[in-house]
């Protein structure tokens, strides 16, 4: 239809231009204010109408045309936009001849120009239509990098939330080793340290002379210091590291370690270990092993627990931890900066963290019942499979 309208367009020109030309300017007709049988009131109807209308149209013609001078290089089909400003100009123009011919029966140079507004429409109508599918790619193309700069957006404020709380741990963990270390250095100075004085006194005293009795008694009192110092060495050792998770594995430790720490606390905990569980890589166990001693320890100074259970069990895609206690419980907020009660040693965050390094899900529960602390970590890759990573 667009291509037969455009035929038509040319045909009707070609045939028309010679008189077009000749009676361009011709005035042989009667002028539309004799139609309008001269009322002054339709007559400035239609002279304000086609005068707003041709003002407009120029207007956003001179619009559409600075804009793509500005933005030629940015803006795509610029060249539709100066199409769309030609077939508007010339729409104002067709206008502006309904003006002139009130009083100046200009029909062929009115008809010039709605013949030029014809072949611009005509154009403009045809050349429209093959951009639908592109416009429609740039639209969802455009919508595809919203979306994406969104979810850079997104990623970049949770980088942002995550380095905080990285700080905030690194912080945390920084206090806490300076905590531990003046603990060690206090059990050292009040315990160990008192015995070593107490054997440097004992050993002084061999110095001077002594009947036989007092030298037995003297020696048997350094003998009992010794061994006294060493079982509080190997305390505080065992804390630090215990051997035991070295050389026998996590069960064994953990069996040592709550054992000592019922006898300690006076609250009746138990280990709960299945007997499929294997060995675990050294960075698995140590991982329980201190997520285990944490949650224990803040049993102990937090919850008024009266049992606390260890449970540790084997699972279809990996090994799963449970620390449980019957204590009063606390409110459970994951952020570094809440209201929660500070945990000790590394904290809530710094065994979510231990745990994270290993791929694994860490996860509280907490009300005035009891708390559950659970952390799963998923298989480890079989020898074989790590090779075929190494190589």
């Amino acid at each position: 239809m667009a291509s037969l309208a455009t035929l038509a367009a040319s045909v009707a020109a070609v045939l028309l231009i010679p008189d077009s030309i000749r009676h361009i300017f011709s005035g042989q007709f009667l002028p539309h204010a004799y139609c309008y049988l001269y009322d002054k009131r339709l007559i400035a109807l239609h002279v304000s109408s086609d005068a707003a209308i041709w003002l407009s149209y120029v207007s956003i013609s001179v619009t559409l045309a600075y804009t793509v001078y500005r933005t030629r290089t940015e803006i795509p089909f610029s060249w539709m936009f100066l199409a769309f400003g030609t077939f508007i100009i010339a729409c104002g123009f067709t206008h502006l001849m309904e003006v002139v011919v009130l009083w100046k029966p200009l029909y062929w140079l009115s008809g010039d120009v709605k013949l030029l507004t014809a072949v611009a429409s005509v154009v403009t109508a045809i050349a429209l239509p093959p951009l639908v599918p592109r416009i429609r790619e740039l639209v969802s193309a455009s919508r595809k990098a919203r979306e994406y700069h969104l979810k850079i957006e997104q990623a970049n404020q949770e980088l942002s939330q995550s380095n905080s709380s990285l700080k905030a741990l690194s912080a945390h963990l920084l206090r806490v080793q300076d905590e531990e270390r003046r603990r060690v250095a206090r059990d050292v100075h009040d315990s160990a340290g008192q015995m070593v004085a107490a054997l440097c006194i004992n050993l002084d005293q061999f110095d001077s002379p002594l009947s036989d009795n007092e030298r037995e008694r003297l020696l048997a009192d350094t003998r009992s210091v010794a061994k006294s110092l060493n079982s509080e060495l190997r305390t505080i050792s065992h804390l630090l590291h215990p051997p035991l998770l070295d050389e026998v594995g996590l069960s064994s430790a953990l069996q040592w370690y709550v054992d000592g720490f019922r006898q300690r606390s006076g609250i009746a905990a138990e280990v709960k270990i299945d007997p499929k569980l294997q060995r675990l890589s050294p960075d698995r166990e140590i991982a329980v092993f201190r997520v285990v001693q944490e949650c224990l320890t803040n049993i102990h100074r937090h919850s008024g627990a009266t049992r606390a259970t260890v449970s540790l069990s084997a699972t279809s895609t990996g090994v799963r931890l449970e620390v449980a206690d019957n204590g009063k419980g606390f409110a459970v907020s994951p952020g570094p900066n809440t209201d929660t009660p500070a945990m000790p040693g590394v904290g809530l965050s710094g065994m979510r963290e231990r745990v994270s390094q290993l791929h694994g899900e860490f996860n509280i529960t907490s009300n005035s019942t009891g708390t559950i602390v659970t952390a799963e970590f998923p298989a480890e890759p079989s020898p074989a499979a790590q090779r075929a990573l190494l190589q």
